[in-house]
């Protein structure tokens, strides 16, 4: 456990199969799928990796989103689970610590030629990301909520309350004071 409260999520082993769960339940009968299994499995060219929306090295405008909560508290947002989506390994080298309008949105070179999909034309996991109008601890905590509640219906449990879900998230700075 201590292990998971140190990186958060980025590096737990489900990871990338829960992720898979919540895009395949963000399909209905008139969209198609974007993401299959075989995209996930573990070889030397991954096609899939995961994002961090709020980026593990904060400048600019991230540095503005995020200035009210202390330096200690950053990492527990940048690796909780609602910070973190499937998305392709190009795509995702190629956003770094894009602003998040920059993420959402596909870029174009300067003669209008689109030269990399943004998160509003990408999987079901990232048109839902894009969208949210910004992306700081709200929405990390409401979207990391709204995985937990999937998660509750997928498989059948149920957490005690909001507040444990805050403890599974590693967002619950409240509690610690």
């Amino acid at each position: 456990m201590f292990f998971i409260i140190i990186l958060g999520y980025y590096n737990w082993a489900g990871l990338r199969y829960l992720l898979y769960e919540y895009e395949l339940s963000l399909l209905s009968s008139s969209r198609q799928k974007k993401v299959d299994w075989n995209d996930l499995l573990k070889t030397p060219k991954d096609k899939i990796s995961i994002e961090h929306i709020y980026p593990q090295t904060e400048s600019g405008h991230w540095i503005k989103v995020f200035k009210d909560i202390p330096q200690n508290q950053k990492r527990y947002y940048r690796a909780s689970l609602g910070n973190l989506l499937l998305l392709s390994q190009a795509i995702n080298s190629s956003l770094q610590n894009d602003n998040f309008d920059e993420k959402k949105s596909p870029k174009h070179d300067k003669r209008g030629k689109k030269i990399r999909n943004g998160y509003s034309d990408g999987s079901h996991s990232e048109i839902e990301v894009s969208a949210y109008e910004d992306w700081g601890p709200d929405e990390i905590r409401e979207r990391g909520i709204k995985i937990l509640e999937f998660m509750e219906d997928r498989w059948g449990f149920k957490f005690r309350n909001n507040e444990d879900k805050e403890k599974i998230l590693f967002l619950n700075f409240d509690a610690e004071e």
